[in-house]
């Protein structure tokens, strides 16, 4: 199953930054573009169905809407960047339709730019902008550049468009594909071949994510768990509560008190 991370569209200059020793994540697709890079042993990231390996100093880049993963094959200490697309706008606008045809780079001797970042706080916009426009021109140029096959990706793109402005409505395949142009049949199937699951499942899946970020965040502390679940579109606490424990093994109230508990020093 592929996990279409929410929290990762349709803000403006959204940044968040990590270290993470032997980093285990699995397929997962986002708006956002992601560096991933690695400062002791080696990372392993997947990328569209294809194996990577990152040593010491080597980045890779992703491009927004790639499906990627992360496997713990091997020791390693790493850091990611994720980041709304409007920090390298250049990049965007030179590169359009094309993708590296390999995304790993070596970054030894721009090195200092990957300590800059790490050591850039989220919230201070031009220094980050200015970095990672820096690190996008070194990946310019030291990548060879190939057509991106788009189309199934834009569809995708389209679909969560769609989902993240009418989630709360009762959303039916044949009516999205009737708005978005799409025959029924092939974009039921594009999207099973893109997240490995049908329309209803993939729908359920992004309100159960958003659901999942209210109840772990503190903005939403004072909203009960059946308001939570009426946000996200459930038309029942009942069918709210199934859902969420056949996704996470738990039920909300007990998901948000594990969450509570780890945020407690």
């Amino acid at each position: 199953m592929i996990v279409y991370q929410t929290e990762n569209f349709g803000n403006r200059y959204d940044y968040r930054s990590n270290p993470h020793e032997n980093y285990v994540m699995p397929p997962h697709i986002h708006e956002y573009s992601e560096l991933a890079f690695t400062l002791s042993g080696t990372t392993t990231v997947i990328v569209e169905g294809k194996k990577y390996q990152l040593p010491p100093h080597h980045l890779i880049f992703i491009l927004p809407n790639q499906i990627h993963e992360y496997r713990d094959e091997t020791d390693s200490t790493m850091r990611y960047a994720v980041f709304s697309n409007d920090h390298i706008p250049a990049f965007f606008d030179q590169m359009h339709g094309l993708q590296p045809q390999n995304p790993v780079i070596n970054m030894w001797e721009h090195k200092h730019l990957l300590k800059a970042l790490s050591a850039t706080e989220p919230n201070d916009t031009i220094r980050l902008c200015g970095i990672l426009n820096l690190i996008c021109d070194a990946i310019i140029k030291k990548s060879k550049w190939i057509p991106r096959s788009t189309e199934q990706h834009s569809m995708f793109f389209d679909v969560i468009q769609y989902i993240s402005q009418n989630f709360r409505e009762d959303i039916q395949l044949k009516d999205l594909a009737k708005r978005l142009g799409y025959h029924e049949k092939y974009l039921s199937s594009s999207l099973h071949t893109l997240t490995g699951m049908n329309f209803r499942s993939f729908l359920c899946s992004y309100r159960i994510n958003l659901a999942k970020e209210m109840l772990r965040s503190k903005d939403t502390a004072s909203l009960r768990v059946a308001d939570i679940a009426l946000r996200c579109g459930f038309s029942s606490i009942n069918s709210f509560n199934r859902v969420f424990r056949e996704n996470t093994g738990m039920t909300p109230t007990e998901y948000r008190s594990a969450q509570l508990y780890q945020a407690t020093p």
